[in-house]
C-alpha cells in the first residue's frame, strides 16, 4: 500500500525499509491493549474514513496501469485496506503515548498466536510429519495449475529437448542431455500405455511434480531440523510460499532443466549442511555428495563451472576428514569431465558453441557501436572482419543478448575463433574506453539479478507452443473463472507491496548475502552459501538475460538460509 501512494514499485528495496518501519511501530503500539473499547472503535472510524478519502484522490494513479475492470477494482481495495492499516497503526500508536493513565493501558499478550502454534506442534510433532504435510499441501496447491496445463507447459526449449528424444534432430547438450534423456525415459513410460504424444509426455510432468514436492518437503523439514519450535513461523511460511505462491505451481508443470535443477540443489544444500554437523563424516554421507553434486553439474552448465571453483572450499571445509573430501570431489570432477567430454563425444553428442557463452562482451562491445562511438581502425577492421553492423542499431536490445550472438553467428565465427586473443584485447580496450558503456550495458541485461527493482514477467506462460509433432495443450479445466483466475494470481506480484518482492531474483540474491554475513559473524559453518554465490557468479558474467527460471535454485533457498543463520543447532567453524 505504500508504494501505491508514494509512487514506488513494488520490488523497490525501499518499500521493505517502510515496511519494517511500520511493523516496528505497529508492534509498539500493540504492545498495549486497551480497557475503553470505545479508544479502538473511534480508531476503526477514523482510519475508514481517512482512507476512503485517500483512496478517492489515488484511485486514478493506482488505475492507470489497467484496463480490467477486476484488475482496477482490485487495486483500489488493495490500497484501501493498506490504507486503512497504515492509518490505524498511526492512531494506535499516537494513542500509546499520548494516553498516561496506566488503567488505560494494559501489557497485551499474544494468547491467540500462542496457542495456534502450540496445537500445530501437537499435530505436526516431528520433521516427518512435516514432510509429509508439505509434499500433500505442494500437490494440492499444483493440481489446478497441472489440470489446466495439461499436459505440461511446453516453450521452445521444450519442444527442442522433444525433437531430440523423438529423433526429429540430433542430441546436443545445449539443454542438458541428462534432462533430455529424463524426459525421454518418461516419455517411453507414457507410450506404453497411450499412442497420444501429447498425454505420454503428462507421465514426465507428473513425475516431476512428484520429485519437485518431494525436495521442497525436504528444504521445510530441514527447516524444522535446524530451528525446532524456535522456527514456527518461517516453516509455515515456507510450506505457505511453496504450496500456493503461484509461480511455483506454474514451473511445477513446465518442462525445463532449471526445475529439477533447482530441485536437487535444494537436496545438496540439505545434504551439506547434514555433513557439518558432524565432526566425523560416514563415508555414507561423501556418496551421497558424489551423486547429488554429479546430478548438480550435469543438469547446468554454469553449476558445473561453480562446482569447481567451490571443490577447494569443500575440501578445507571438510579437512578433518581429508582423504574422503578429496576423492569425493575427484570422482565427480573426473565423472562429469568424462561424460562432458569423451563419452559425448563418442555417442555425437553436441556441445553449446563458443557464441553462446559470451552473452555478455557481445552486449557490451555492441552497445559501444550502438553509442557511435569512436574505434581506431585496427579495432574496426576487427568488428567488421566478424560481423555486419548494418542493422545493429535495430538488432541491439538491451535486455536480450540473443539478437546480437545470433548476429555474430551470421558473421564469420571461424575467424572469431580463429583470432580469440585479437577480440579479447579488443573487448578489453573498449571496455578501457568506454568504461561506462560497458558498464550500462551489463546492469541493463543482467543487473535484476541483483537488484529487485527491475520488472519482468514470472511465470505468466501457458500451454504448449504451436509445433509440428502432435504435441497440444488438453487443459482438464477451463472456462472463464479459470483462465481470469490465474492471471490474477500471476499479476497480483506486480502491484503488492512485499508479496511483489517475491517475484525479484534481486530479493534472494540479498537472502544469501545477508545470510552469509550472519553466518561468517556468527562463525556458523556456510559452505552451501558459497556454493549459491558461484552460482549467481556464474549468471552474473555469463547469463543471457535476465530470466527467473534461471535463478530458481535460489529463489527455493532462502527459509534454509534463514533457518541456518538464525539457528543453534549448527556447527561453528573450525
Amino acid at each position: 500500500m505504500i508504494q501505491l501512494l508514494i509512487g514506488i514499485t513494488v520490488r523497490n528495496p525501499l518499500t521493505v525499509v517502510l515496511f519494517v518501519c511500520l511493523y516496528l511501530l505497529n508492534k509498539k503500539a500493540d504492545s498495549y491493549s486497551y480497557k475503553l473499547s470505545n479508544i479502538k472503535q473511534i480508531g476503526i472510524v477514523i482510519s475508514v474514513i481517512l482512507s476512503g478519502a485517500l483512496t478517492c484522490i489515488f484511485r486514478g494513479r493506482v488505475t492507470a496501469a489497467f484496463t480490467s475492470a477486476v484488475f482496477k477494482f482490485l487495486a483500489v481495495m488493495i490500497m484501501f485496506v493498506g490504507a486503512f492499516s497504515l492509518c490505524l497503526i498511526i492512531y494506535k500508536y499516537l494513542i500509546s503515548l499520548f494516553i498516561k493513565d496506566k488503567e488505560l493501558k494494559e501489557v497485551k499478550e499474544n494468547s491467540k498466536l500462542t496457542m495456534i502454534r502450540e496445537r500445530y506442534y501437537e499435530l505436526i510433532d516431528s520433521p516427518k510429519k512435516v514432510f509429509i504435510l508439505t509434499f500433500v499441501l505442494c500437490l494440492i496447491g499444483w493440481l489446478p495449475y497441472f489440470l489446466y496445463e495439461f499436459p505440461g507447459i511446453m516453450t521452445a526449449d521444450s519442444l527442442v529437448q522433444f525433437e531430440q528424444i523423438t529423433g526429429v534432430r540430433d542430441y546436443s547438450n545445449h539443454h542438458p542431455v541428462a534432462h533430455t534423456l529424463l524426459i525421454k525415459l518418461f516419455h517411453s513410460i507414457g507410450r506404453l500405455f497411450t499412442a497420444d504424444r501429447s498425454v505420454a509426455i503428462s507421465f514426465y510432468t507428473v513425475f516431476q511434480e512428484l520429485f519437485f514436492a518431494t525436495c521442497l518437503a525436504t528444504g521445510v523439514r530441514k527447516v524444522r531440523e535446524l530451528l525446532d519450535a524456535e522456527g514456527f513461523i518461517l516453516e509455515v511460511i515456507s510450506i505457505l510460499f511453496f504450496a500456493f505462491v503461484p509461480f511455483n505451481a506454474v514451473f511445477a508443470v513446465t518442462i525445463w532443466k532449471d526445475i529439477p535443477f533447482a530441485a536437487i540443489t535444494i537436496l545438496l544444500v540439505c545434504h551439506v549442511i547434514t555433513m557439518q554437523k558432524k565432526s566425523e563424516v560416514p563415508n555414507k554421507d561423501f556418496v551421497i555428495m558424489a551423486v547429488l553434486g554429479l546430478l548438480f553439474a550435469l543438469f547446468r552448465s554454469n553449476a558445473w563451472y561453480a562446482f569447481i571453483l567451490w571443490t577447494p572450499i569443500f575440501i578445507y571445509t571438510f579437512r578433518k576428514n581429508l582423504v574422503k573430501a578429496i576423492i569425493t570431489m575427484t570422482v565427480v570432477s573426473v565423472t562429469v569431465a568424462a561424460v562432458k567430454g569423451p563419452v559425448m563425444d563418442s555417442l555425437g553428442v553436441g556441445k553449446p558453441d563458443f557464441v553462446e557463452s559470451l552473452s555478455v562482451p557481445t552486449a557490451q562491445i555492441a552497445r559501444v557501436l550502438v553509442n557511435d562511438r569512436k574505434l581506431t581502425p585496427k579495432q574496426q577492421e576487427l568488428i567488421d572482419n566478424c560481423i555486419d553492423t548494418t542493422y545493429i542499431h535495430e538488432l541491439y536490445a538491451p535486455d536480450y543478448a540473443d539478437n546480437i550472438k545470433e548476429l555474430v553467428r551470421a558473421g564469420n565465427v571461424e575467424y572469431l575463433e580463429a583470432h580469440k586473443r585479437d577480440y579479447l584485447k579488443l573487448w578489453a580496450e573498449l571496455g578501457t574506453t568506454y568504461f561506462p558503456d560497458y558498464v550500462a550495458a551489463w546492469y541493463e541485461l543482467l543487473g535484476g539479478y541483483i537488484y529487485p527493482d527491475f520488472a519482468y514477467s514470472v511465470g505468466d506462460i501457458d500451454g504448449i507452443m504451436t509445433n509440428e509433432m502432435d504435441l497440444v495443450w488438453k487443459p482438464q479445466i477451463g472456462g472463464k473463472i479459470v483462465v481470469k483466475s490465474k492471471e490474477i494470481l500471476i499479476k497480483l506480484g506486480d502491484f503488492i507491496p512485499i508479496y511483489g518482492m517475491m517475484w525479484s531474483i534481486g530479493t534472494y540474491f540479498w537472502f544469501l548475502v545477508v545470510t552469509l554475513i550472519i553466518c561468517i559473524r556468527k562463525k556458523i559453518s556456510h559452505l552451501e552459501s558459497w556454493l549459491l554465490l558461484l552460482m549467481m557468479g556464474t549468471l552474473l558474467i555469463a547469463a543471457p538475460n535476465l530470466e527467473f527460471r534461471y535463478a530458481y535454485s535460489i529463489v527455493l533457498i532462502w527459509p534454509i538460509l534463514i533457518a541456518k543463520a538464525k539457528g543453534k543447532k549448527t556447527v561453528k567453524m573450525a
